[in-house]
């Protein structure tokens, strides 16, 4: 038998893996796209050009195209049948893939086929990839190790796109520099692609001097990339998995100089990151004492100030109500803008309170001179809604603590979480609990779950505006309101048990490509949309089925 078709087929398998992998941080049309050509690989297999050059030799054309046509038809029927066979043989495909056929059963008692068919479109790579990866040849470990390189150069690539949009500024809220996919699932793509950087460079150790440096410098970047993204997250689960490791490396290294230094750095990493935590909150919400007497009481035009230090609260460790001369101040606006004062920005807030914390943050006065002072760029930033100078300049893990405390004083105050993705999700929460306790047991089915959500909104009477009326945000709710206990409980033995069947528990790298995803599943609907379900199928399928060759290595962990 000729292996060179074979051979052949699967390099070609090899560099649509790869295509899909870098489309996973860059691309949703190109996803699907080599989703689809993954498939068409796949009952191609085996397929012969020699076969088709000699009918087109022996015979004339129509007739050669006749045979060809023919044989390509049972080669992909052949190949459908002993795949489909192979794959109902492998017990970790048929688990993993099974999270897929959970949503088909939930077809049987739901009501909106449409939501439920768009549904089980989005979801069908949880099928398909593990079909695929379980039916074809495993990777050896150099196209292991270059697909995730080229993987990790995707999500560096997917970085340089956001940070040309930072550059530009022409964002309102920093998660739209994520071009590509969400800034939720591009997190968590940098969060693993430092852990793959991590691994190349103090597990493999296989480059030379140069190459582990540009890893490191690579890794640098893509922490502080998250600070820029202000991914609160990606950083909690860094500093989290980074502690995991430490405790973990703390009780199996037996050199004592090495366990001591891992120690401490289990300790110091949660510590540092709590300590500065703690300390931007306490200077982001706390402002210096001022004497009311001893502050200046007119403006330069002879209007008298109000200094309001209870209702206009703190923001960035200032009193945003002091220095306020409301009348001049409007009138300046009024003569720089087409948008009224006391009327709305774009993003429908309350313009003049859009514009006062603004010019709080730049230091400035609430009067005609502190009006003066703002750029044409800062004028259309108030309009389009943005209440502070630092969304736009200096993007951080400060200023997202300043969003959730100005968020946090806003619910406290007036009860009112909209606008803070924190603490909506406490109204989310309480959505969710409502829709489970009256479907605790088989949950709402495949395609009810947004018709189910509207009116859980309405039953508890929510304060939340519509266009922030959004699903649980947490995966596993979402899982037990879609399909009950007994779903949430396969859903959770189709995660956990091919982690450990499979042997491959102690591998580093999917050890930590499942702690992320679990975590991530806390705070997000992870697998809901494209990216996050294509994450989490390609890799987890790539891990327990297609690089194999990794095996159980006693150095990974």
């Amino acid at each position: 038998m000729n292996t060179a078709p074979a051979i052949k087929t699967n390099q070609t398998y090899f560099v649509v893996l790869v295509l899909l992998a870098v489309s996973i941080p860059l691309s949703k049309f190109t996803m699907s796209v080599f989703q689809f050509v993954l498939i068409l690989v796949w009952f191609a297999d085996g397929f012969s050009g020699t076969v088709i050059q000699r009918y087109y030799r022996k015979t004339n054309f129509v007739a050669a195209t006749y045979h060809s046509l023919i044989y390509t038809l049972k080669l992909a029927a052949s190949n459908f049948v002993d795949k489909f066979g192979l794959f109902f043989k492998n017990r970790i495909a048929l688990i993993i893939s099974s999270l897929f056929l959970l949503h088909l059963i939930g077809l049987l008692h739901t009501s909106d086929f449409n939501y439920a068919l768009k549904d089980l479109r989005t979801k069908l790579p949880i099928f398909v990839i593990p079909l695929v990866m379980s039916t074809m040849p495993a990777l050896s470990r150099k196209q292991i190790k270059q697909l995730l390189i080229l993987y990790v150069l995707a999500v560096f690539i997917g970085t340089l796109f956001s940070m040309n949009a930072f550059f530009r500024q022409e964002f309102n809220d920093i998660r739209s520099i994520s071009l590509f996919i969400s800034s939720i699932r591009f997190a968590l793509n940098i969060l693993f692609a430092f852990f793959i950087l991590s691994w190349f460079v103090f597990i493999e150790k296989e480059k030379t001097l140069l190459i582990n440096l540009i890893w490191i410098v690579l890794m640098i970047w893509f922490v502080v990339f998250l600070m820029i993204l202000e991914s609160g997250v990606g950083l909690v689960s860094l500093v989290f998995l980074l502690t995991a490791i430490s405790a973990y490396k703390a009780f199996t290294i037996k050199r004592l100089k090495w366990r001591i230094a891992t120690i401490f750095l289990m300790i110091a990493l949660p510590l540092s990151f709590y300590l500065y935590i703690s300390s931007l909150v306490y200077k982001l919400s706390t402002a210096d004492p001022v004497v009311i007497e001893n502050l200046d009481s007119t403006t330069a035009q002879g209007t008298h100030y109000v200094h309001d230090t209870i209702n206009f609260g703190i923001e960035d460790g200032k009193y945003v109500g002091l220095y306020l001369a409301e009348p001049e101040m409007a009138k300046a606006w009024n003569q720089r803008s087409k948008l009224e004062y006391h009327g709305k920005d774009y993003a429908g807030q309350h313009l003049k309170y859009t514009l006062i914390r603004y010019l709080t943050s730049r230091d400035l006065r609430k009067d005609a001179a502190g009006v003066s002072q703002l750029s044409e760029k800062d004028i259309r930033a108030i309009e389009n809604g943005i209440a502070n100078v630092n969304y736009l300049k200096n993007p951080s893990i400060r200023t997202r603590i300043s969003k959730i405390l100005l968020g946090y004083q806003q619910y406290i105050n007036l009860s009112d979480p909209n606008g803070s993705s924190v603490l909506q999700r406490i109204e989310y929460l309480k959505a969710s609990v409502h829709i489970i306790e009256h479907n605790f047991w088989i949950g709402v089915g495949t395609g009810d779950l947004p018709r189910h959500f509207e009116n859980a909104y309405q039953e508890i009477d929510t304060v939340l505006k519509e266009k922030w009326q959004w699903r649980s945000h947490n995966q596993y709710l979402s899982i037990l309101i879609g399909f009950g206990v007994f779903g949430l409980v396969w859903f959770l033995v189709m995660l956990l048990f091919p982690y450990c069947y499979s042997r491959n528990y102690r591998h580093f790298l999917y050890t930590i490509f499942l702690a992320i995803f679990l975590i991530s599943m806390l705070t997000e609907d992870t697998i809901e949309n494209q990216a996050g379900v294509t994450f989490f199928a390609f890799f987890n399928a790539f891990f327990l089925l297609a690089a194999t060759s990794l095996g159980r290595q006693s150095k990974d962990l």
